[in-house]
């Protein structure tokens, strides 16, 4: 496993945010043509990286993703091979889930499958939401529509080297809204020839934190205002602009529709009592990752034979992930191995992926495949 934590490590150093992950894509390109793949497809949705094992007789595809990019955010390490980019750092654990499936690459090669393919796809742009969609169509292009889809994602708090699984939702849905505001500015003096939207934001805001008092949902959902502006800040001025962002989440998507609903008609409602222009927008949209019950049930299986502790979720995670396009087209599974029940959490700048749990995740890999394809 040395060469495969060399890779991580490297990748560690080297980070590259969503859509600019090139040298990563060269870093992976490079260390998998060592290992013979039948075939390795450049340049998908950007930067992305297929790899197809393939074997002699015909059978299903199976596809395991891994993501690419790394999170705007300093690193706080005194680790040899901390981040060597200014504000930009690996954070969430993507380096660690490229070692693992290019160590599923090493045993593929010295372990060929008998039938059907393998195909090892290491993805861009997962932090923004983009990376999936764009990828599964270029992928269906390229002939490598999976019979079924698998992720792993390292989660800290969970018992080293555990498995853990949804039940049988994984993560939450999420996307991030703006509403525009516009009515017209005046001097500060004689506000009442302009049209603040003050009060609209006001009462937005006060709406928006009554949102579970005024909607009946199946489950758990969030409304978290992250931001909001008035105009600028001048004293001589009364405001004719406003905005405010708004993070939605929920575990079922129903309940997403429901919520996004809510947030439509009772912004425009008010804009419309105060005289103003609207526009709403949305950004980073993840559905919920809703897992398939059979191959959930395949990888708890393989996870006991190797002996390995099971969790499983009371709840999805609340954070959200964009291999939700592949299950909800796929018959797919993401699953997370865990990182240490002290670990620091993910998207923290004290956070680094522990190597010792890339054994752990190349071996459950190579399991799921021989259940599969053996």
């Amino acid at each position: 496993m040395d060469r495969i934590i060399k890779l991580r490590q490297e990748l560690h150093q080297n980070p590259e945010l969503s859509g600019d992950e090139k040298e990563t894509s060269t870093r992976i390109a490079k260390f998998l043509s060592k290992y013979q793949p039948n075939e390795i497809h450049l340049g998908i949705a950007g930067n992305g990286i297929a790899a197809v094992y393939k074997g002699k007789e015909d059978g299903p595809t199976l596809l395991f993703r891994c993501d690419m990019d790394a999170l705007p955010i300093q690193e706080i390490s005194d680790k040899p091979y901390k981040s060597l980019t200014n504000g930009v750092a690996h954070l969430c654990g993507h380096d660690g889930h490229m070692a693992m499936v290019s160590g599923l690459a090493v045993k593929l090669h010295e372990k060929p499958i008998k039938k059907g393919r393998v195909v090892l796809f290491y993805q861009p742009e997962e932090e923004n939401g983009k990376g999936a969609a764009k990828s599964i169509s270029e992928l269906l292009r390229l002939n490598l529509k999976p019979n079924f889809a698998f992720a792993i994602h390292n989660i800290p708090k969970h018992p080293l080297g555990s498995v853990i699984l949804g039940r049988y939702t994984f993560s939450a849905a999420s996307k991030g809204v703006t509403i525009k505001l516009k009515g017209r500015n005046a001097h500060a003096a004689y506000p009442e020839s302009g049209i603040s939207p003050a009060l609209a934001i006001a009462e937005i805001i006060q709406s928006f934190s009554k949102v579970k008092e005024l909607v009946s949902f199946k489950g758990f959902i969030l409304l978290t205002i992250v931001h909001s502006r008035l105009g600028e800040p001048a004293f001589g001025t009364s405001p004719g602009e406003g905005v405010v962002l708004s993070t939605l989440r929920a575990f079922d998507n129903g309940d997403m529709e429901k919520l996004t609903q809510f947030v439509e008609s009772t912004s425009k409602e008010i804009a419309n009592r105060f005289n103003l222009n609207i526009e709403i927008s949305y950004a980073e949209e993840f559905p919920a990752t809703e897992c398939n019950k059979e191959f959930t049930g395949i990888v708890e299986n393989c996870a006991k034979d190797l002996r390995l502790q099971v969790v499983k979720l009371d709840q999805p995670n609340r954070w959200s992930e964009d291999f939700a396009h592949f299950t909800s087209q796929f018959p797919s599974v993401i699953f997370g191995i865990g990182a240490g029940s002290e670990h620091p959490d993910l998207h923290t700048n004290s956070y680094d992926f522990p190597d010792e749990i890339i054994p752990t995740g190349v071996r459950l890999m190579e399991s799921i495949c021989k259940k599969i394809l053996d």
